[in-house]
């Protein structure tokens, strides 16, 4: 087999996969001293190889040989891109689908000696009421960071675990069971006692379920949260934008009701509230 020759610059390549383009990034070459120069470099046609390779790469996210994933003879889903369908396989005979699974309660805090310990009290009070969770902590990082992470860490637990999980926002607790609505809903929401004028919605307790509703939700909802130069405002505030982009799109149930008196947010704050 050929090998391609060594290059003392490799190219790589960073692809935004819900633009209409490629962005191809170098880096600056030996002796140059100038941005200039390396913005002209950067501009200069692919080597042949690595066009190839380039397309051969589109070609794979367009498409072909789109891959299923199997887990334990039950209904996976894979972590889909935003221009392809996504695949489902068919439970195993006499298996529950993935959608009536119980619900697993998710979170995170920062591992910043107050978030963290929030996180753990959240896990203690799961457990106390017989709910299962899954309950991380991420690295510090300041406010704006840790809250516009939050979508693409639900969906990535959504994905991973293939059942319908409650996000519920690190610093509040679990002061009885969740039970969860049937039906065939994607995205389960509380209505929010706070500046409900402009965020109708609260997001600091989510449910949603392993559907395509739901990642499609989720994915509108990271995309906002991944530009946060858009417009002002969190977490919360993109997370009605996502409601009102994609209106009729998605099954939305209101779970106000069926956590009444359960969920005590911001525990030990001045804004501390019972849901």
């Amino acid at each position: 087999m050929r090998r391609s020759p060594k290059r003392d610059h490799p190219v790589t390549f960073r692809q935004r996969r819900d633009a209409a383009h490629v962005f191809v990034e170098r880096p600056p070459l030996s002796g140059s001293g100038t941005d200039a120069t390396r913005e002209d470099d950067a501009d200069q046609p692919l080597p042949g190889g690595a066009m190839k390779k380039l397309i051969r790469s589109l070609q794979a996210l367009n498409g072909k040989g789109r891959k299923v994933t199997k887990r334990a003879g039950g209904r996976f889903l894979i972590a889909p891109a935003p221009n392809l369908r996504l695949d489902f396989l068919l439970p195993a005979t006499g298996t529950a689908p993935a959608e009536d699974a119980p619900p697993l309660v998710i979170s995170y805090g920062t591992r910043d000696g107050e978030y963290d310990l929030y996180a753990e009290r959240l896990r203690q009070s799961c457990s106390g009421e017989g709910i299962a969770s899954d309950i991380d902590t991420i690295p510090p990082c300041g406010r704006a960071n840790a809250c516009l992470f939050k979508p693409s860490f639900i969906k990535f637990k959504l994905l991973t675990h293939n059942r319908p999980v409650v996000w519920v926002d690190a610093d509040a607790v679990l002061t009885g069971p969740i039970d969860l609505p049937g039906g065939g809903w994607d995205v389960g929401t509380l209505d929010n006692s706070r500046h409900a004028e402009t965020n109708p919605k609260a997001a600091l307790c989510i449910a949603f379920r392993p559907t395509l509703g739901a990642l499609r939700f989720l994915e509108t909802w990271e995309h906002l949260c991944s530009e946060p130069w858009l417009k002002p405002g969190l977490d919360h505030a993109r997370f009605n934008d996502t409601r009102a982009i994609l209106v009729n799109t998605y099954s939305e149930i209101d779970l106000t009701a069926a956590l009444s008196g359960k969920l005590v947010r911001d525990l030990g704050k001045k804004k501390e509230a019972r849901v």
